[in-house]
């Protein structure tokens, strides 16, 4: 789950990030800027381009920083229901697990051991 936090870390950072990818507002805001010195083309024009560059990119990445806010991260835990996949007493057995995988060798069943001494004999007479 996501660390609750201050929805505005890291929004300046975002903020020029953002700067980055809308990069050609800039770059139109700036040949508009050069060509007011060669063309005496208005000033206005490459400062409209300028406020537009900034606007779009803050609007945006404003718009991101209130939709992550908006996330609900009190989220309940719910019970996995999934039949193949280990359950919590699988990973993380009872206090008592331990102590019953190391039986005694008089509790194994009678019928098991007489079944895998048979087997034995059976692999080393060379019947399968």
């Amino acid at each position: 789950m996501r660390k609750k936090g201050n929805p505005a870390d890291g929004f300046f950072l975002c903020f020029l990030i953002n700067l980055l990818f809308n990069f050609w507002w800039g770059l139109i805001a700036t040949i508009l800027f050069v060509l007011h010195f060669f063309l005496n083309i208005p000033l206005f024009l490459s400062l409209i381009g300028l406020f537009i560059w900034i606007g779009v990119a803050f609007l945006s990445t404003a718009l991101v920083v209130w939709a992550v806010s908006t996330a609900e991260d009190d989220t309940p835990q719910r019970e996995n229901l999934n039949p193949y996949s280990a359950k919590n007493s699988d990973v993380f057995p009872p206090a008592q697990a331990p102590a019953q995988a190391h039986m005694p060798e008089s509790t194994i069943d009678e019928g098991v051991k007489a079944d895998v001494s048979d087997s034995i004999d059976n692999v080393e007479k060379g019947n399968s």
